[in-house]
């Protein structure tokens, strides 16, 4: 019987087993070989880049705030080059969705930084050796005053926004030889960061506590509104239009919420309700008639118009156990979210992501209700020093990426 040929997991020394990987050599030329997971290494016919090693684990290159982006570019050959260029360059992509395809696109610069590697108009160039690493350095810092938005992405129904950057390597060929570009996206995904203290708030039934501190705190009157879902009606009766006077004459009631209006993501918020007593019920009845949420709303700019969504992130949970006297006092929590992954941001008026605190609060008279929105800004991390403020925000869903991305910007 004939035997098959056996296989092995071995490959040719140096064959490539993807694009964007190449393989480490070996002293042992039998030995298999694998690609390597140390460093970021892309290679096209005559360059190669070298974005420095995995330091955080992600499928691309990754940088906090004031990142500096190092690496080196070797060159193979300079035959018929006219010169190598090596650019950061960083994109917001806009586009209307119809019939669930993107169209309307426009594309608004970010970044764009450029550095002359080699060049054969420099009397020097000649002098060059083959396969020498040129070595290049870019930092990811705003232009301005205009803060460079994160690598994300933002999907509605109706609009989609993408936020990229690449590093490219540009070789300009003479005559008729095509010119050669070697390109990866890497992640900018910078910490946010807040000084968030979480105020004191005193036991409950405790007589001899000490009393909440108002400055660590910071209040806003509910507003009595006409219910969207009811009718416009005007009272008729003698009993409504009497309810609905008093309903405005009370005083209102009030939302107690943290002084620091930046709240870290990913963790639990504290907030207060006081109620005159006026207002109050049973305490049953008072807290089946509150609703806390917190919104995120998102806004895209298209070439077709404005696409606006709001969405639920999360529902105050009211704690059991009411301070009654003159003022009842409804205890909460609300959570601000999945850490990392709710963050408030923006770029000019194409894209925003903004993020508020409703309370709404029932009344006795038929189609009228308190309410409140109060705007927050949500960040990625509490504060912890200069060093961890530079590390990049590695729970982002854009650490992720495996680079398919960039196809919706036209770099």
């Amino acid at each position: 019987m004939e035997r098959l040929p056996s296989y092995t997991a071995e490959v040719l020394p140096d064959y490539e087993l993807s694009p964007t990987t190449s393989v480490a050599s070996s002293s042992r030329p039998n030995s298999p070989l694998f690609p390597s997971r140390t460093s970021y290494h892309y290679r096209s016919e005559r360059m190669e880049l070298d974005l420095g090693p995995r330091k955080w684990g992600t499928r691309l290159p990754a940088y906090g705030k004031d990142g500096i982006v190092e690496g080196t570019v070797k060159v193979r050959t300079f035959k018929h080059v006219d010169r190598v260029v090596v650019s950061l360059i960083g994109k917001l992509s806009a586009s209307h969705i119809l019939n669930q395809v993107p169209t309307l696109s426009q594309s608004h610069t970010i970044a764009n930084k450029s550095i002359e590697l080699w060049s054969s108009g420099n009397p020097s160039s000649s002098n060059v050796p083959q396969g020498v690493d040129f070595p290049f350095s870019f930092t990811l810092e705003a232009n301005g005053t205009r803060p460079m938005p994160a690598s994300t992405s933002v999907q509605l129904p109706r609009a989609q926004a993408n936020v990229a950057y690449i590093v490219r390597v540009d070789m300009y060929r003479r005559g008729i030889h095509l010119h050669e570009t070697l390109q990866t996206e890497i992640l900018y995904i910078p910490r946010t960061t807040s000084h968030y203290c979480r105020p004191f708030i005193p036991e409950s039934g405790n007589e001899k506590r000490p009393r909440i501190t108002e400055s660590e705190w910071h209040r806003a009157d509910l507003r009595l509104e006409r219910a969207k879902t009811s009718p416009k009606l005007i009272p008729t009766s003698q009993s409504e239009l009497g309810s609905s006077r008093s309903d405005k004459d009370k005083t209102p009631p009030q939302l107690w919420l943290p002084q620091e209006s930046r709240y870290p993501s990913g963790h639990s918020i504290p907030f207060m309700l006081s109620l005159p007593a006026t207002l109050a019920q049973s305490s049953s009845k008072t807290e089946s008639s509150i609703e806390v949420q917190l919104v995120r709303v998102t806004t895209v700019q298209t070439r077709a118009g404005v696409v606006q969504q709001v969405s639920i992130v999360s529902r105050g949970c009211i704690e059991p156990g009411s301070e009654h006297g003159p003022t009842t006092t409804m205890r909460g929590t609300i959570d601000t979210g999945k850490a990392e992954r709710e963050f408030s941001w923006s770029f000019e008026s194409i894209v925003s992501v903004s993020y508020e605190i409703r309370a709404t609060l029932g009344t006795t008279t038929a189609g009228l209700v308190w309410k409140l929105t109060q705007d927050v800004e949500l960040v990625t991390h509490e504060w912890h020093g200069e060093h961890a403020a530079h590390i990049p925000s590695l729970g982002s869903s854009a650490a992720s990426r495996t680079g398919a991305s960039i196809i919706h910007i036209n770099f």
